[in-house]
């Protein structure tokens, strides 16, 4: 074999599994089609450590998200990436959504998460002065990071450990080689020219086209279409507010977003979203519509009465690489696809959030898949 495991995709995700891998000395490539690593879905979010409320019981999002928070926050301090455990409060703007909080706490408490506690408004109101609710529900183990210096971080140890990338690279083909049960894969470079190595396994890790790879590998089926969905940002156009802690809303009915949240980086800056914006098509595209300024003026405005519409302006858009399902809750996709006829080929499909929070436990469960 010229390689033990192939990885195709080097954001956070392809980064986390390739160190679990060389740092057990296998021999790993990891291919990128971009010209360097974690420049789609990994450096275009919120940069939010999850503490884990939202997911039900038993889903992969609940279980390694749970576990990636541990690992983040023991793997930042210890390898100096930034971080800052800020905690959360997750707001009522009105009285019914009380209720709401409760069964929030409930569900979580179910999954795994006790660490949740009810609070007053006039307790926010001491902590986060601007903040006009209701009352709230506070988590103390949600945070940010950087996500940048992560992945950064990663590399450098996959590097370490005698890993190899191939940047501006796309796998074509791949197939059996029935003499030594391994995989042939035909890589294409941003010249055109194809190389082909033979690896034993193969990991795809490849975020927003994640389902197109899983096609060249053989190994697609329906439930593992993507469709892009945007998240647009915005942001004031000169700093207006502090803010000590993370603020969200209670969430979109299942989980198709969380609301316009308040989201501070680790310089203090406060930026707002992500929002939930359907693309007729799976491109690419990370313009921002300014006409969407004043759906996030009426959102913010219910917990930020003094903002005005001119204050805001755009910041950045993120993709999600959310599952084509309809169903009411998707999970994450990781399958090892034996069942297929193809041993030791792992799938990573619809990772979205928390996938950054996930990452480094995403990077245990494949490497125990097929390790």
């Amino acid at each position: 074999m010229d390689f033990d495991v192939l990885i195709i995709g080097a954001g956070v995700v392809g980064l986390a599994v390739a160190e679990q891998f060389t740092r057990h000395h296998y021999k790993v490539l990891i291919a990128e089609k971009e010209p360097k690593i974690g420049t789609g879905v990994s450096s275009r979010n919120s940069e939010v450590i999850h503490a884990g409320i939202y997911y039900p019981k038993d889903s992969l999002k609940s279980a390694l998200c749970l576990r990636g928070k541990h690992l983040l926050y023991e793997y930042c301090p210890q390898n100096k990436v930034g971080f800052n455990k800020t905690g959360k409060f997750i707001i009522a703007t009105s009285k019914d959504e009380l209720l709401l909080l409760e069964k929030i706490k409930h569900n979580a408490s179910e999954a795994g998460l006790n660490e949740l506690f009810l609070t007053t408004q006039q307790e926010i109101k001491n902590l986060e002065p601007d903040i006009l609710c209701h009352g709230g529900l506070f988590s103390p183990s949600s945070g940010i990071l950087s996500a940048h210096e992560l992945m950064e971080s990663l590399k450098q140890k996959v590097e370490a450990n005698n890993g190899d990338f191939l940047f501006l690279s796309t796998v074509k083909a791949i197939e059996k080689n029935s003499q030594s049960d391994g995989y042939l894969v035909e890589i294409i470079d941003s010249s055109g020219e194809a190389t082909e190595i033979e690896v034993s396994k193969i990991v795809n890790c490849a975020g927003l086209y994640s389902d197109e790879v899983a096609k060249v590998l053989g190994v697609f089926d329906d439930s593992y279409k993507i469709k892009f969905s945007k998240g647009n940002y915005f942001k004031f156009a000169k700093p207006k507010y502090l803010f000590r802690h993370l603020i969200y809303p209670v969430p979109l009915p299942k989980l198709h977003g969380l609301g316009v949240h308040v989201t501070i980086d680790l310089n203090g800056q406060v930026k707002f979203g992500p929002d939930v914006e359907s693309m007729s098509g799976n491109i690419e595209d990370y313009s921002i519509d300014e006409n969407r300024r004043e759906s996030f003026y009426i959102a913010i405005k219910k917990y930020l009465p003094e903002i005005s519409l001119d204050e805001l302006v755009p910041d950045m858009t993120g993709i999600r690489p959310r599952l084509a399902s309809e169903n009411e809750f998707n999970d994450f996709i990781i399958n090892e696809e034996s069942s297929k006829g193809f041993p030791g080929i792992v799938n990573c499909i619809g990772i979205e959030s928390p996938g950054l929070t996930a990452s480094l436990a995403i990077g245990e469960f494949v490497f125990d898949k097929i390790k």
